[in-house]
């Protein structure tokens, strides 16, 4: 199966602003599209969904719906050793002991149902629908893996943002530790004032530490997601602008048409449809063409017939009538109605839960995006406090704590304003699968 992805759909969930650029050199730059790809080549289910498909084509044939007639050759040959004793009805008397008795035959059959009802037909069409089916799953494994693909790499964007966030944070920790401790030093400052700016320092490296390991983390299961070695080492990429979200009607337009677990409820439907073609087709009479040919050879060593030889062709009709069966296909088509009935019932629930993700992806992103440039005008009246405050607190005009409120409200603003961005790119990607465009 082809299998092809949007270029700049998918570049453009990358999170902008600074969230994709990896600062180490020493690892190959593993871009969102090129991770894409070696998802697609490589991930060890979508590798047996291809295969499940090749299956299901191979079995797609009019031979195995039951079109194509039965060939049968056979070839026999028997030897027997036995005491004989007979006594004829015109007083011969016959009696051996050992004699042997040969025979060889050779046959070939052929039969061809001409009419069975229609379930030719019908088999030939469920036939169709599960090779359809094969092809559904593959692409709708494929939209699941790309967006898994997207969520892991945006998390590791995320992250890295948030460890460069914390590491201009902890030079603002660090200047305050140094200024109260010669603060201390120099006996214009208690001792306490210090020891907090310290361990403010100290949690700070504390929360890098724990960011770099998720990061890893988060590479590691990326890394999984694309059936390559966990510990693959790699940078990330990509830096992309802003895109907006498509119109609601025309999403909920394509659901119909385009997500592979609608078209795959579907198709299972129109299986059970022909299933019950195929049931309804055993109430009914089925006409067999049999043609064959044969030799038949016997040898006797003794008895009253030496030898015996028969061939030559055969030909003939046969109808079998269905009179009854013990109520038992009668009771398939009735579990055949249940089972389109709860086919049904899962279709609607399905079309359900999709237009639900998508309203909450709509009000996800529409939220995020309110935060986001909520917090990025936030951001600078923050960092110019933050500013203010250490230039007072040189100046010993602030407390130690009033200092430490605004280093925290800085990293504050700049983790919200990450993670605003960050999901309105996940809304974005939430929405791409359920449409099923990210993989076509």
């Amino acid at each position: 199966m082809s299998m092809k992805f949007h270029h700049p759909i998918l570049l453009a969930l990358c999170l902008a602003c600074g969230l994709g650029t990896s600062t180490a050199q020493q690892a190959p730059v593993l871009t969102l599209n090129d991770a894409i790809a070696q998802a697609l080549n490589s991930n060890f289910d979508l590798q047996i969904a291809r295969n499940d498909e090749e299956i299901a084509r191979i079995q797609n044939n009019w031979g195995n719906a039951g079109r194509l007639p039965t060939v049968n050759a056979n070839v026999g040959y028997t030897f027997s050793s036995n005491n004989l004793d007979q006594r004829l009805a015109n007083g011969t008397i016959i009696k051996r002991n050992g004699a042997t008795f040969q025979n060889e035959n050779v046959s070939l059959g052929a039969q061809w149902r001409v009419f069975n009802g229609f379930r030719v037909v019908a088999a030939k069409a469920r036939l169709e629908e599960q090779e359809k089916i094969a092809n559904l799953t593959i692409r709708q494994q494929a939209n699941v893996l790309v967006y898994d693909v997207i969520t892991a790499y945006l998390n590791v964007l995320r992250l890295q943002a948030q460890l460069r966030a914390l590491n201009e944070s902890l030079l603002l920790f660090e200047e305050r530790m140094k200024l109260a401790e010669n603060r201390f030093n120099i006996g214009v400052a208690g001792k306490s004032d210090f020891l907090q700016a310290r361990a403010d320092f100290n949690q700070a490296r504390n929360g890098i530490l724990q960011t770099e390991n998720a990061i890893e983390q988060e590479k590691v299961r990326l890394n999984n997601t694309m059936s390559r070695n966990p510990t693959e080492p790699f940078n990330t990429s990509d830096s992309v602008s802003e895109v907006s979200l498509a119109n609601r009607s025309d999403i909920l337009a394509s659901i119909d048409t385009l997500n592979p677990a609608v078209l795959i409820a579907r198709s299972q439907l129109k299986v059970l449809y022909e299933q019950r073609r195929e049931l309804n087709a055993a109430r009914l009479p089925v006409v067999s063409i049999n043609a064959g040919g044969g030799l038949n050879n016997s040898n006797n060593s003794a008895g009253f017939t030496l030898r015996n030889t028969t061939y030559g062709p055969n030909a003939g009709v046969q109808v079998a009538i269905p009179i009854f069966q013990g109520g038992i296909n009668k009771q398939n088509l009735r579990v055949n109605d249940v089972q389109q009935k709860t086919q049904q019932v899962q279709l609607q629930r399905l079309k359900n839960d999709l237009m639900t993700a998508l309203a909450t992806a709509y009000n996800n992103y529409g939220n995020a995006k309110k935060q986001y440039e909520l917090e990025l005008q936030n951001l600078e009246v923050v960092k110019e406090n933050n500013v203010i405050a250490m230039e007072r607190f040189r100046k010993a005009s602030i407390t130690s704590v009033e200092l430490r409120q605004t280093q925290l409200n800085l990293i504050e603003s700049q983790t919200r304003m990450i993670n605003a961005l960050y999901q309105m790119k996940q809304a974005q990607a939430d929405v791409l699968l359920v449409m099923g465009k990210l993989v076509e």
